[in-house]
């Protein structure tokens, strides 16, 4: 008996997939990108949203449906870390129910640590990922309906695609792959006037999306990056992908040195050929049931936007992470579920894999979730030390990004905090006139000098340390004769 088409099997992975992701999502504090979304959507009206979006620039221009969703979910109430957060859920059980007709994906999928991770960011690659689902059940329905003239998946594929087109420029590239895919699979239906009826409205509202992202780049709006990308930026996204981030070196560690992971081999070498050989052993399993041309046109459908994703980030100053992997999260995840299929059917060697490799998931899983080294830079904490500083009429020298700076002044007081604030960024102290020093990420601050040594030499000493964050205070030096206290 298949459950998989029991009328109550869709309505108990939804309530379960909810269910995990309450669990996976945090209070934790927002931390840079998460709090450049948040402000904006605090803007009263939408008409302000526009304006401010337009302002602080970014790449949150070119991710119109998400952060125009973040702002009517704010305008319903949802204002808290944890709330705005919640956002993300109803991605999540799209993403599930897209492929339930898998036997043991939503097992593989809701075990993933990095589809737990990022169901609690509050970013569009959740409803990445779930459209790369959508866009992956449709490329099924048509390879299962090839011999037919019917137009079977045609309308899942093009609903996934225009979900990556809306939610990010980056994402843009897999809906393109997925467009290809569909082309080699079925070539007849560009010669059928039904194909093209049915995807004129779609067509016509991704050339006015791309049409937006053209303008968008003309007017230089582009994504801030740090450092350039490379083949190494590029690793470490498989890296994350895989799910190996929670038995590894945290962001931050990886960021400073990638050496970091020399410490972690002992576990990370391990879980990681269990992975491989569970997504291995998937892979063949799929490949055995897939004739020539399906394989050539999924096979397109990743590739294209991978090599394309490479090339930008070799060529461009642009750093190619984990999270622009987000669409392709089926091709990771689907080999691991059917090796778990197989293993059921008496293939040992499968099941075993399999087991291991989701074991290494829920094992990656619980620490992102848990250990308190893998939780966000707290903003929070940090912004509040810095306005309380300012209260008191010190100079605060922030060594840090204002984007979730700004949304935490904001939930404190309103723009006028996020205007006294935003001054530390427009005209610093400088290092010697600063009463108090906030520092995040010195090894982009300081780009590999010695800050504490500096700092101790002009008289600074540690007052407390935060996630992610450095508070060095100067006892020592006199009173301000400006007023810098906020009004």
């Amino acid at each position: 008996m298949n459950i998989t088409r029991h009328t109550w099997y869709p309505i108990v992975l939804g309530l379960l997939a909810t269910l995990v992701g309450l669990c996976a999502i945090t209070q934790q504090s927002l931390w840079m990108d998460e709090g450049s979304t948040a402000f904006k959507a605090l803007m009263p009206t939408f008409k302000d949203w526009v304006a401010i979006t337009y302002r602080l620039g970014g790449s949150d221009i070119q991710m119109p449906l998400y952060m125009v969703a973040v702002w009517a979910w704010v305008k319903i109430g949802f204002i808290s870390e944890y709330a705005l957060r919640c956002i993300n859920l109803p991605f999540l059980v799209l993403m599930v129910l897209a492929l339930r007709r898998v036997r043991f994906w939503p097992l593989v999928c809701l075990a993933s640590p990095f589809v737990l991770y990022y169901v609690g960011e509050l970013r569009p690659y959740t409803l990445q990922m779930a459209a790369g689902a959508l866009v992956a059940a449709g490329l099924a329905r048509i390879i299962e309906s090839r011999r037919t003239s019917t137009f079977d998946g045609l309308h899942t594929v093009a609903l996934g695609c225009l979900l990556l087109t809306l939610s990010s420029l980056t994402a843009a590239v897999w809906a393109a792959g997925a467009v290809l895919a569909v082309v080699i699979l079925r070539p007849d239906w560009l010669k059928t006037p039904g194909f093209w009826t049915r995807s004129l409205p779609w067509c016509l509202t991704a050339l006015i999306v791309i049409a937006y992202y053209i303008h968008t780049l003309q007017q230089g709006y582009r994504a801030a990056t740090s450092g350039g990308g490379g083949l190494l930026s590029i690793g470490f996204g498989f890296y994350e992908i895989l799910g190996l981030l929670g038995i590894g070196p945290t962001r931050n560690e990886l960021r400073a040195t990638p050496f970091s992971l020399v410490s972690h081999l002992a576990w990370l070498i391990p879980a990681f050929f269990c992975l491989a050989g569970a997504w291995s052993a998937g892979v063949r399993t799929w490949l055995s049931r897939t004739d020539r041309g399906s394989i050539i046109a999924v096979t397109a459908a990743v590739l294209l936007p991978l090599l394309t994703l490479a090339l930008v980030g070799l060529t461009q100053d642009f750093r190619v992470l984990g999270r622009h992997l987000s669409p392709a999260i089926p091709a990771v995840l689907l080999p691991i579920a059917l090796c778990l299929e197989s293993g059921t059917r008496k293939v040992v060697p499968n099941f075993i894999l399999a087991t291991c490799a989701l074991i290494v998931f829920l094992v990656s899983s619980l620490c992102l979730r848990l250990q308190e080294r893998h939780a966000r830079d707290d903003y929070q904490a940090a912004t509040s030390i810095a306005i309380d500083a300012l209260k008191k009429g010190k100079r605060v020298l922030w060594q840090a990004d204002m984007n979730a700076t700004r949304y935490y002044a904001y939930r404190q007081g309103g723009m006028r905090y996020v205007h006294a604030l935003q001054q530390l960024e427009a005209d610093p102290p400088g290092l010697m006139f600063a009463d108090l020093v906030v520092i995040n990420r010195p090894d982009l601050r300081f780009k590999g000098t010695d800050y504490k040594e500096q700092l101790r030499k002009n008289g600074f000493k540690i007052q407390s340390s935060l996630l992610g964050f450095e508070i060095w205070s100067n006892l020592g030096l006199p009173p301000s004769s400006q007023d810098t206290r906020i009004q």
